[in-house]
């Protein structure tokens, strides 16, 4: 009987699941507000990794981590798994401070954490919860600035003059393909934006290369139906949540 025992117990021990460690590294922020108030007694900072990249759904939580409040600016490292990120995905932090159940504080716009202009530790400056509720709706306006195309279907943009989209308040816009020059209104819907299939343009003939980066800014354009707006970036992405343009925000 001890010896069935003890090939049982060998048995067990070598056939019990093999625990793999996630492949993990961190983030560093800075975290502070705006106002010169003193926080309650046991404020805590609770900050989150955010996977923003369907428009049609709601933030995806993908790490989160709260911290007990010693002063500010307060900087913290949160630790995420590598695993969840992808090239074509969009992703922001959110940081919030509560007091017990109440939150008090929060951050009023998008924090791309990997933004390869970011600096570390990423410096995030929290409002008052009123202040941050009243500026969100600002910070997803596209219109009144000067975008540079980035990346078109997964493929960067590789010519040191890219093309550029210009979007007014009556949602009328102007675009720079590369070579030639489009106007056109775009539609504006409940769920986000579409673009026209046909548009005026210039009709010049174009160096095979510049040619082929063009043609690939027209065909994206009419798969856009919605987009996100996180700090200087905005991305245009398909009726399944697929980005398919990334443009960022031209200094004036």
């Amino acid at each position: 009987m001890r010896r069935v025992i003890q090939n049982l117990t060998f048995f067990f021990c070598f056939f019990m699941p093999i625990n793999y460690a996630y492949a993990q590294t961190t983030i560093e922020v800075a975290v502070s507000y705006r106002e010169r108030i003193a926080l309650p007694p046991l404020a805590e900072l609770h900050l989150q990794l955010l996977d923003v990249s369907r428009a049609d759904a709601a933030a995806k939580q993908l790490a989160s981590q709260r911290y007990r409040i010693t002063g500010v600016p307060m900087q913290v490292t949160l630790h995420y798994d590598t695993g969840l990120i992808v090239s074509e995905g969009v992703y922001s932090l959110d940081a919030s401070i509560w007091s017990g159940d109440v939150r008090i504080f929060r951050s009023a716009e998008i924090y791309d954490p990997f933004s390869p202009s970011q600096d570390a530790p990423l410096e995030m400056i929290l409002s008052a919860i009123e202040e941050a509720e009243a500026a969100r709706p600002i910070q997803q306006r596209i219109t009144g600035v000067e975008w540079a195309v980035t990346e078109v279907a997964g493929e960067p943009w590789l010519n040191e003059d890219p093309a550029t989209l210009i979007i007014d308040d009556e949602m009328s816009f102007a675009l720079f393909g590369g070579c030639n020059r489009f106007v056109g209104q775009l539609m504006q819907l409940d769920s986000g934006i579409s673009f026209p299939a046909n548009f005026a343009g210039t009709m010049m003939a174009c160096p095979d290369g510049l040619e082929r980066l063009e043609r690939s800014v027209l065909d994206a354009l009419p798969q856009v139906t919605s987009y996100v707006r996180y700090r200087s970036g905005l991305v245009f992405m398909d009726a399944s949540g697929i980005a398919v343009m990334h443009f960022t925000e031209r200094p004036e």
